[in-house]
This record gives C-alpha cells, structure tokens and sequence, in this order.
C-alpha cells in the first residue's frame, strides 16, 4: 500500500474488496417462451357408438356469450331410436257434426224394366227418379182421372169433358193431369205439385203407362172388374199400384172410397168497385 494514500480512499478499497458483486438476473429468450395451448374442439358426436365403450370427450370451457340456436326442423311425425316426448294434444276448432237421423227407405218393388202387366201377382211398380221426372206419364184407356196436390187441391175430371173439384194449371197454363187426344197425361216437369192420383179405365179392357224411355206396361184385371191404377209419389219416386174393382160401381163412389173428396172451385175475377 503506498504511503500517500488517504484515510478515505483506504476505506473504500477496503470496502470493495469486502462485498461481492451480485449476479445480474439470466432473461430467457422470447421464442423460449411458450404459449399457452389452444383447447382443442370436441368431434360432434354422432349419436352412433359401434364397439367398445369410447373415452369421455376433454371438456371445453362455456363460450362467453352463446350462439343463438338455430330454429328446429318441424316434426315428420316419425321417430327413429329413443322415444320422444309427446305432443300435446290441441282441442279440435270444430266440433264434429252430429249424424243426420236415417229416414226410413220403401220397401223393395219391381221396376218398369221388371213388369209388363201389372196384375194380382205383381200389382205394384216403382219408378226410378229419371223416370220419374222427365217427360210425360201417359195413360191410356183411362175413362177418368182424379187427382190432389200437395196443398190438398182435389179435382176429377172424364174423357167426355166433365169434371168437379177445382183443376189445377202448372207455371205453362197447362194443367198437370187431363186429358189429350184421349190419353190422361201426367206432366212429369211439375210432378212435385202431386201428391197422389188415379187412373180409371173401362171394365174388361187393360189400362197402358208409357214413359219417355220407351218403357211401358199395361194393367189388367183378370176378372173383369174395373182396371183403376192408384199414383202416390214417395220422395222423388213415383209408385203406381193395380185397384180392381166391381165392374157397376159408380164414379163418385169409386172417388170416395180412395178418400178423394173435390174441392169446390172459386173463378177468380176483379174484385168489385163502387
């Protein structure tokens, strides 16, 4: 040590060679730094597991927010594997209508295409509702026609040009039932003003119905007594029946017996001014 040092730069030599430098911390390189590991996205599972039992997926962290669910297909109505919740049932908007009540049907009868003659073996035949209202019912050998409407109108007249009761004219200012050229003629257009009629012939000789098809059939009593054809219509059918009966009865009698009973006929005219 030389000589001519001072008092205090002796002091901090002595203090320098005392402490020991502290080591200067080791800072690692940037690319040595690693990143935190990104999570891997879970395989969307199929529904379908064939084989072994399969390891549990790694469980992902929630997102922050979730994606909005997109709108669910509408239903088939069929379900392939589990079952499915039911659905609830909706009350029907509509009541269901009450059945119509069944009206009683006649009772089964021959048809013009079946009869020929009617008679004491088959004294009733049944028109079908095309036969029924087209055309003309055309009755020949009738003697006399008696007839009533649905409003209870009731008129009788003859060939030979007499008549009672009140006579009954359609929408044509032709009348529904009488005679021309000396058939009785039945105006089938208009067959929903009738409600029932007869058709009387001569003793001995058979009565024939004609219809716009061609169809025919005669009516004949085998005894010969007087061939009368009764006319009732059910629904929208016309039914006709064989009435024999004694060859001496009169008109009236006849008329009365099928409970006809006429009308009194009232002429219209201008009511009176004074």
């Amino acid at each position: 040590m030389p000589l001519n040092t001072s008092p205090v730069r002796r002091d901090i030599d002595y203090l320098r060679r005392r402490v020991k430098p502290r080591p200067e911390p080791v800072v690692a390189a940037p690319e040595a730094q690693l990143a935190p590991a990104a999570p891997s996205a879970a395989a969307p599972s199929t529904g379908l597991t064939l084989g072994g039992p399969s390891s549990p997926a790694a469980t992902t962290p929630a997102p922050a927010a979730p994606a909005p669910t997109p709108p669910s297909a509408p239903s088939t109505g069929l379900t392939l594997g589990g079952g499915s919740s039911p659905a609830p049932s909706t009350p029907s908007a509509r009541p269901a209508a009450p059945a119509a009540p069944s009206t009683p049907q006649p009772f089964p009868a021959p048809t013009a295409e079946e009869v020929r003659v009617l008679d004491d073996e088959t004294p009733l035949v049944r028109l079908d509702p095309r036969q029924s209202a087209i055309g003309s019912l055309i009755v020949g050998g009738a003697t006399a026609i008696v007839w009533e409407t649905v409003d209870r109108v009731t008129g009788v007249a003859s060939a030979d040009g007499g008549a009672d009761g009140t006579p009954v004219t359609t929408p044509g200012n032709r009348p529904l039932l009488g005679f021309d050229g000396g058939d009785a003629i039945l105006a089938l257009r208009h067959v929903h003003l009738i409600r029932r009629a007869l058709f009387v012939g001569t003793a001995g000789q058979p009565l024939t119905v004609q219809l716009f098809d061609d169809e025919n059939f005669a009516a004949a009593d085998e005894a010969g007594g007087v061939p009368v054809v009764s006319l009732l219509r059910i629904g929208s059918r016309l039914e006709l029946r064989l009435e024999p009966l004694p060859a001496d009865i009169p008109l009236k009698t006849l008329v009365r017996q099928f409970g006809f009973e006429p009308t009194p006929y009232v002429v219209g005219r201008e009511p009176r001014r004074r």
